[in-house]
């Protein structure tokens, strides 16, 4: 992403990239933030569900948007757009991911990745939205009780470097994120 319009922060350890975005408003940029850890103490997903990641081995980060003029009822397009952009650069590794509608990423019949999206509402308007995500990346062993995990290390049977994916995955979202600011959702439905 252009780095004139992103500030990023990366934290060793916290307790949800989320959690820290809301409760740091201060801190984050104007247009964009991207808020990256290596550990989450209570990373979560949809409703009271728990996201397993080892410290140090998978992406998990929050990409925070100021998106121009969405309606609340059409917030989920800003789901769609951060869905579209880690399939995307999930897509570049090997064939076999779709998107579950709303927030995960699937490889074959696994789940690979999720999205917690949290926006902030004023008039009507999305004001702000975090768009948070859990991506398994070099992760071999799951232990929690979730029916499904998968990694790319799993998929591929090597380590992926965690940095330069979340570059590539920013790059594309960027794209999407212009097209929302440009309010051409047919073209983010119809790629979805």
């Amino acid at each position: 992403m252009n780095k004139e319009t992103i500030k990023w922060i990366h934290l060793e350890e916290t307790d949800s990239t989320n959690q820290w975005a809301k409760d740091n408003t201060s801190e984050l940029g104007k247009k964009v933030t991207v808020v990256s850890t290596d550990f989450q103490t209570a990373g979560r997903g949809c409703g009271k569900n728990h996201w397993e990641s080892e410290n140090g081995k998978n992406l998990t980060f929050s990409i925070i948007i100021y998106p121009l003029q969405v309606k609340a009822q059409e917030q989920y397009i800003l789901l769609m757009a951060e869905s579209l952009a880690l399939k995307d650069c999930l897509s570049k590794l090997c064939e076999g991911f779709t998107i579950k509608w709303p927030n995960d990423i699937y490889y074959k019949d696994s789940k690979i990745s999720g999205t917690l999206s949290e926006c902030t509402l004023h008039e009507g308007m999305v004001r702000r939205c975090i768009l948070g995500t859990g991506l398994n990346v070099n992760q071999q062993l799951f232990t929690s009780d979730a029916p499904n995990p998968i990694s790319i290390y799993q998929i591929i049977g090597a380590e992926t470097d965690r940095k330069n994916l979340l570059h590539h995955i920013l790059e594309q979202f960027e794209y999407y994120h212009s097209l929302l600011n440009r309010h051409e959702y047919a073209t983010i439905q119809q790629h979805y």
